[in-house]
Parts: C-alpha cells; sequence; structure tokens
C-alpha cells in the first residue's frame, strides 16, 4: 500500500477522532515523514502520548496490521532489537518497557507504546546528501527520497483482462522508448498504465507519476523536490526540476496521465520528448504523428462478466440478460461497471436496463460508433450517451445533486472526504458514502474522493454549476484564505480547486465572484503559487475591462496584484501609484484598500533607497488606519511593524518601540496575548531591541513570542525549527555572538 494509506491504517483512531477532521494525510508530508526529513505532526504523538490511546493503537496494529504481514513475530523482534541496542535510549525507558515484550499477551502493547516514544523523541533530521543524486552513470539516481509525492497510484482491485496489452505496452516502450496510449474517456488507460507500473516495477530504477493539470511547463514546476529552497521562484524551480528530469536516462519510467490535448496546445510537449528517460503519456486525443498504443475494449467477454459480478452480486442468475448489456454499451469497461453498480442498487432490473440502453442505441444507430473532434473530446460517441443514460437512471436527491455540482471543480488527483464535506458544511459523509456505492463518485483505498472524467463532463452539462448554486463552497474556501495567520497542508489541491472554479463555473454573479478572486489572491501570495495567482489576474483583466462590470476597488486591486508579481521595482512602483489614482473619495468602504496601497508603496520606495518617499507613504497608510477606527484589523500588523522598523533604520528605534506598544494594547484589547499577531509584534520588539544592543529586553521580548509560536505551531514543527532559525542569522549581522545563549533562552 501507499504511504499514505499505511499511516491511515496505523492511526485509524487518531485519523477517526472528530476532534481531528481537518486533519490530512498529504502524501508529501508523509513521504518526509518517513524519509526522516521531517518530525512526524505532533497533533499525532500527542494523540498517542495517553496510555488509553496506545492501548487503541496496539488493538488498531493487531486488527489493520498484523494480517499484512508474513512474519509479524520476527518483525517485533527486530523491533525489540533496535531498542535495547540501541544507546542512545536511556536505561530507565528500556526498563520501563522491557517487561511488556516478555509476555506474548502485551507484546503489541509494547509496540504501540515504543512507536509513541519514538515520535515524542527529539528529532533529527536526516541528511540525504541529495548532491550525490546527481552524480552522473549508466543508470539514473534513485529518486525515491528525493521527489516527493511522484509515487504511482495503485490500479483499481478489479482490474482484469489487459494481460497482452501490458506485454503489447512493454515492447513498444522498449522499441520507442516514448508511447501515447490512447483512446476514448472509460476505455481503462489510466488503469492500464498504472497496471503497468505494478507489473514491471523491478524492471525500472524510477517510476515516476504527474497527473496532467493543463500545461506541462507547470507540472514539472510544480513538482515536490525536497531540496526546493522555500523563497525559489517558479522559473528557478522549473529551470532546477527540468535539469534534473533530463539527466535520467531510460532506466526511469514517467507516466504523464490524462494529456488531454494536442501537441500545438502545449508546446512544451517537444521538450519533454527530448527527455532520455521512457515516458507513458495517456490520452483521449489523436497524436498519429507519435508513437501510440490504441486501447481498444476488452474482448474477452468472460473478463467483463467478471468485472460485472464484482459489483452485481445477482449477476449469475441473470447471466444472459447481463452480458446483452456488456454488448449494448459496446463492452465499455466504465459502462460495465455502473451499469452493475446500478442493477446492485435495485434501481432497475436487469431487463429493463437492457431495454432502456437498446432503445437509446436505436436512437443513434446511424451515427458513427466513435467520432473523435481534434482536441479528442467525444462527446457525440454512444460511449458517452451510454454513460449518460445510465446517469439519468439514478434518481439523485437535491443533496446528491448538489455535491456532483460542487464536486466538479476538486482536482483529478482528489481531496480528503471530510475537508470537502465540510467545504460544503455537511454534517455526515452519509450523502458522499451512497455516491460512491453508485460509482459516480471515485475513492481511494483511504478517504480521497474525486470525480471520473466522464462523470465530470456529464456532471457539468447536467447541473450548470455557478456562483449561486455553488455559494456555499466558495465562501467556504474564502473563509480558508482569510483566516490570518492560519495555514493548511492541502493548500495545493484548495488552489486547483480555485483554478477548477476560475475555469469551470458560470459567472451569474459578477460582484461574487470578483469577492472570491480578490480574497483568494494574496493567500496564494502567502505560498508564492504564481500559476493560480496570474490566473486570476487574468480572469480580472478580462471583466474589468468593461466599464459596467466592477468598481473602482476592484480596478485598484487588480493593479495592486500586478505590482505583487511586478519583477522591476520602477514598474511595480508605478503600479501602486496607478492603483491610488483609481481611487478619489476615501470613504469607510475603502480606507482599508487605500491604506494598504499606500503601505505597500511605501515599502517598495524603502526597499529602493527612497526613504523620504517611504516614510511619507507608511505614515499616509497608519492614519488612514488610526482615521477609520481600522487599527485593531489583522492588516494594521504588518504595516506598523515595517513602519517601526524603517525608524530603527532611520535611527529612531525609540519611534519605532512606542508604535508597537500601543499596537501591542490594540491587541490585547480588541483579540488576545495569546494569538499569533500578538507574536509577531514581540517578535518584533525583540528584533529592535536586539538591533539597539539591549539584551534583557530583546531575550524578554523574544521569550513571549517564542512561547505564543510554539503553542500556535504544535503541528508544524518545521515552522518553528525556521523561526529559530530566522532569528539566529540576525545575531552576526549586527554583531552580536548570543546565538547560544539566547535559543537556549528561548527553549527553556
Amino acid at each position: 500500500m501507499s504511504q499514505p494509506d499505511f499511516l491511515y491504517e496505523l492511526f485509524e483512531d487518531f485519523m477517526d477522532d472528530p476532534v481531528n477532521q481537518d486533519f490530512s494525510m498529504d502524501n508529501g508530508l508523509v513521504c518526509r515523514w518517513m524519509t526522516g526529513q521531517a518530525k512526524i505532526s505532533p497533533k499525532i504523538s500527542a494523540y498517542y502520548s495517553k496510555p488509553s490511546n496506545q492501548e487503541k493503537l496496539a488493538h488498531t496494529i493487531h486488527q489493520n496490521l498484523l494480517p499484512l504481514m508474513s512474519d509479524c513475530n520476527m518483525a517485533i523482534q527486530d523491533i525489540y532489537t533496535l531498542f535495547i541496542q540501541d544507546d542512545s535510549i536511556s536505561d530507565a525507558k528500556k526498563k520501563n518497557l522491557t517487561p511488556l515484550y516478555k509476555p506474548a499477551s502485551s507484546r503489541l502493547l509494547f509496540l504501540a507504546k515504543l512507536i509513541s516514544f519514538g515520535m515524542e523523541r527529539q528529532f533529527i533530521k536526516r541528511n540525504t546528501k541529495n548532491q550525490k543524486l546527481l552524480a552522473g552513470g549508466a543508470l539514473s539516481p534513485i529518486v525515491l527520497d528525493y521527489i516527493m509525492d511522484s509515487e504511482v497510484p495503485k490500479p483499481c482491485r478489479h482490474f482484469i483482462g489487459r494481460d497482452k496489452e501490458l506485454e503489447e505496452l512493454y515492447t513498444v516502450l522498449e522499441e520507442n522508448r516514448h508511447v501515447f496510449l490512447c483512446g476514448i474517456a472509460g476505455i481503462g488507460k489510466s488503469e492500464l498504465a498504472k497496471a503497468y507500473a505494478k507489473r514491471y516495477i523491478k524492471q525500472y530504477t524510477n517510476i515516476l507519476y504527474i497527473e496532467y493539470t493543463g500545461n506541462l511547463h507547470q507540472d514539472i514546476t510544480d513538482m515536490d523536490f525536497i531540496d526546493d529552497p522555500p523563497e525559489s521562484t517558479d522559473q528557478e524551480r522549473f529551470q532546477r526540476h527540468n535539469r534534473f528530469l533530463r539527466s535520467l536516462k531510460s532506466d526511469t519510467l514517467l507516466i504523464i496521465d490524462n494529456f488531454n490535448v494536442t501537441a500545438t496546445q502545449d508546446s512544451f510537449l517537444s521538450v519533454v520528448l527530448k527527455y532520455r528517460c521512457q515516458i507513458l503519456f495517456t490520452t483521449r486525443s489523436k497524436l498519429d504523428e507519435y508513437c501510440t498504443l490504441p486501447l481498444k475494449e476488452i474482448e474477452d467477454m468472460n473478463a467483463l462478466f467478471q468485472l460485472a459480478s464484482v459489483f452485481y452480486s445477482e449477476a449469475d442468475t441473470y447471466r444472459a440478460t447481463v452480458e446483452k448489456i456488456i454488448e449494448t454499451v459496446h463492452s465499455h469497461t466504465f459502462a460495465v461497471e455502473l451499469a452493475a453498480k446500478l442493477l446492485e442498487n435495485g434501481i432497475s432490473t436487469p431487463d429493463q436496463l437492457l431495454t432502456r440502453l437498446q432503445v437509446e442505441k436505436a436512437s443513434f444507430h446511424n451515427e458513427d460508433k466513435i467520432k473523435i473532434i481534434k482536441d479528442g473530446q467525444s462527446s457525440k460517441a454512444t460511449y458517452y450517451s451510454h454513460i449518460h443514460t445510465l446517469f439519468s437512471l439514478y434518481t439523485l436527491s437535491l443533496e446528491q445533486q448538489d455535491i456532483m455540482c460542487n464536486m466538479c471543480f476538486l482536482p483529478s488527483t482528489g481531496i480528503s472526504a471530510r475537508i470537502f464535506a465540510k467545504w460544503l458544511e455537511m454534517p455526515t459523509l452519509n450523502e458522499i458514502n451512497d455516491l460512491i456505492e453508485t460509482g459516480f463518485v471515485q475513492t481511494t483505498t483511504r478517504r480521497t474522493i474525486s470525480l471520473h472524467p466522464m462523470i465530470q463532463e456529464i456532471t457539468l452539462s447536467e447541473t450548470k454549476p455557478s456562483v449561486s448554486s455553488c455559494h456555499i463552497l466558495l465562501d467556504s474556501l474564502q473563509k480558508i484564505c482569510l483566516m490570518h495567520g492560519i495555514e493548511v497542508d492541502y493548500y495545493k489541491k484548495l488552489f486547483q480547486t480555485a483554478g477548477n472554479i476560475i475555469e469551470l463555473i458560470e459567472k451569474d454573479d459578477i460582484p461574487k465572484y470578483l469577492l472570491f478572486l480578490e480574497n483568494v489572491f494574496p493567500y496564494m501570495d502567502n505560498y508564492n503559487y504564481q500559476k493560480g495567482m496570474k490566473a486570476i489576474i487574468q480572469e480580472l483583466k478580462n471583466f474589468l475591462k468593461r466599464k459596467d462590470i466592477g468598481t473602482d476597488s476592484d480596478r485598484a486591486l487588480l493593479l495592486d496584484f500586478q505590482a505583487t508579481l511586478e519583477i522591476k521595482p520602477e514598474k511595480a512602483i508605478k503600479l501602486e501609484k496607478d492603483a491610488l489614482a483609481q481611487i478619489e473619495n476615501i470613504t469607510a468602504d475603502n480606507a482599508r484598500l487605500v491604506s494598504n496601497l499606500h503601505a505597500n508603496l511605501g515599502g517598495l520606495y524603502r526597499m529602493n533607497g527612497h526613504p523620504d518617499l517611504a516614510r511619507e507613504h507608511m505614515e499616509k497608510s497608519i492614519s488612514l488606519l488610526d482615521q477609520f477606527n481600522l487599527l485593531h484589523i489583522n492588516d494594521s500588523i504588518p504595516q506598523i511593524a515595517n513602519y517601526a522598523m524603517f525608524l530603527t533604520e532611520q535611527q529612531e528605534p525609540e519611534r519605532g518601540i512606542s508604535e508597537l506598544q500601543k499596537l501591542s494594547g490594540i491587541i490585547k484589547e480588541y483579540h488576545s496575548d495569546d494569538c499569533l499577531d500578538y507574536a509577531k509584534v514581540q517578535e518584533t520588539l525583540g528584533t529592535i531591541y536586539l538591533m539597539t544592543a539591549n539584551l534583557p529586553q530583546a531575550k524578554t521580548h523574544f521569550k513571549r513570542a517564542f512561547k505564543i509560536y510554539e503553542k500556535i505551531w504544535a503541528d508544524e514543527p518545521e515552522m518553528i525549527g525556521a523561526k529559530y532559525q530566522e532569528i539566529q542569522e540576525l545575531y552576526p549581522q549586527i554583531g552580536f555572538c548570543i546565538g547560544k545563549n539566547l535559543s537556549g533562552l528561548l527553549t527553556k
């Protein structure tokens, strides 16, 4: 099983606890836990530190994991040996746990307590010696510990009837290196590619997997390399990733799934085809200029009947009719699966379903069996019509129709069912589970849901999702993006969902839609997600070029967003000045925006050596916040903190400290002295005191800040570590050699 699936099995009690409903086993993060690159979430270790939960863990191991192991006793014995021989574990801890190992009845409790102990130990990041991976040689470097989130998904459990195609695909790849596995939607291309990876895994040093999102250049940029600097730009990430992929040799297989465009629609294809590794594309498009392997229907009726039997328990009783149904839907694997699930749910008898399909078939009998147009979409093909007929036979409740409508926007890789249910404010997963049973909603072995591409197309045409009908989803995504200082580990999937909304939703409420875009953009900026930021800017441009759409504030925000992505300082400054010029009269409704624009312009002037202009705009920004009683809002924190640092640079630290102390009082009054905003102000105060050589005050404020950081980021140890590192790097810049002294105080 995959690494996240393994941890879902191991930590089932933790995941099922309602308190942890927002917790997601992000594939990249799990991989970092497994490879020693990140400490496991403190939420998990804290949960299992309780003796009662350790007993639950022992039971879960017995129930979920032991049946999967060929020799569980030997595994536990090896773990015990590692434990006893580890010199870094105290004798007291060994004496405490060893008695549990001796009697067989408590051996799993020993293992559970040992796992809990291991998670709570001091974390030491593993050195992967990444530079060795780039060394030349006859074979590709092993990239398992280097590229995160590139694992090939497992094929479905019921994959059958493609032995001949698997062998043929192996031969064609060996001879041609780059192969396009083509065929209509739902015929099983992706499943065949996954099954190929599983069968021939020992033939390759690496097998990498990319889910195509419409832009190969961006997909390669978005790959998760373990040593990507967080501050790197999209272009820098792409250059590193592309250079590395070019170094891979023919013993590596790269699978690019759902490449449903033509060569001219993605110009970067020609660059990827220069890679020396083997590449397997799955596609609905006709790409005859390249080496293609067309995937046809499964010819073996017995295999297809076996597939139907998996989902329809009475298939043997009605074998003759079921086989006629299979013939009527042209042996299309996805249609066979849906039909079988429909029969199992009792919505239709085999005879009723056959009659309905035959009537539908007669209506387009004279049409070509398959009509694939240039871009590979085959909505007029008989296969599509069969799926549409099966879809229409289900009587979905209004709640289920709404779920399907909103699921159209989910990334093809899927998302946690619980997170999606929370987005839609659903009290339970019952309706989603019913849709999984019908076959409309796909699920992995553990908790991730998505729509089959054909079902997505049909759902889009049937439900016509709009800003109005999907307002709960849009509101939920905005709330996440507006939660100041809170980050989610599934942010990429959130941004992909937002990207699909931009592409697919019907914009029937333009003011609400513009507000959605404007609220999502700053959150994307937090993660430097430039693909999404550029898409939002382009969408705003398309709407706001019309005079009758949008307000002056909308146009000012668009210019501000463009300045965010502008590389040249002079152009960025001009864009911010143009943004301010859009708003003639400052009112209570736009004061917050105008204040932000002045703060941004002041920051640009500060960075580019214009202190007088920087001071003018920073002070204007803060005076507007004061004038309109907005000093307590989150926007004031960075503005006043930046102004205080600017004053310190200008040899006026007392004024900077005074501004921050007033701000601390406001935050304490309106919010609390235990929130992230208060911590940031305390950190800034500590920094200024450090810069002015007032070490006792610096220590006091840093300790206050870190006490809050450690509480709020309890689940993000890497963020705490990064913050420690950031503070310690200040010391040599200002001539103090007190790193060890202060970091020791902070940890007490």
